[in-house]
């Protein structure tokens, strides 16, 4: 059981988050397709805390219930517990394939399993995004569910679906397209290929 999926607290956070988008005049956008199961969704732009805040309150307000990866060496003593509570799931980056295979398990022995990213990686400029996501999906079959914090509009939603194709350059130039059209909180922190970070133009 996770924060997502608690009978009492989860439905709380869904009217609090409501309330919070109506009051600072943002709106949900689409959901994950009732009938995706599986998935791979990636929260961008990550320009602040904010954006990833934003991000959350849609998570509850579309009843998504979502893990997301977390550095292992947090995991430790009542810290531990509580970010498994909150989805996290534990992820020693420096053995990548060890962590591909043991998502892909999971994703095999889950019935319902959405597994939300942050490329980026950081809440600087960053040109070249993490990929890790890619071959996640790529070895689970899986689709990436491409969800966009856009300021412009205040709305944040999941507003495109890629199949990854195994030719992993065209899929990215395909999501850094899509993502190059959002506005996160702080733009000057947001990057890519088609939008170089300062120190990388």
């Amino acid at each position: 059981m996770t924060i997502f999926t608690t009978p009492v607290l989860s439905p709380i956070l869904k009217v609090i988050s409501w309330v919070v988008l109506l009051l600072i005049g943002w709106r949900p956008g689409q959901s994950v397709p009732t009938p995706m199961k599986k998935g791979i969704i990636l929260a961008a732009p990550h320009t602040s805390n904010w954006d990833f805040a934003l991000f959350l309150a849609f998570v509850f307000v579309l009843n998504l219930k979502v893990r997301v990866l977390i550095k292992h060496t947090l995991f430790v003593g009542p810290l531990g517990w509580f970010l498994r509570y909150c989805g996290g799931i534990p992820v020693d980056r420096r053995s990548a394939k060890d962590y591909v295979k043991a998502l892909a398990r999971q994703f095999e022995e889950s019935e319902s399993f959405h597994l939300v990213v942050t490329p980026e990686g950081t809440r600087s400029a960053r040109t070249h995004w993490k990929t890790g996501f890619y071959h996640i999906a790529l070895a689970t079959n899986v689709p990436v569910l491409l969800a966009g914090v856009n300021c412009k509009s205040r709305r944040v939603g999941v507003d495109q679906i890629v199949y990854p194709t195994g030719d992993l350059k065209a899929d990215m130039e395909d999501i850094y397209a899509f993502y190059d059209e959002m506005h996160g909180i702080w733009p000057d922190n947001y990057a890519s290929p088609n939008r170089p970070a300062p120190e990388d133009a």
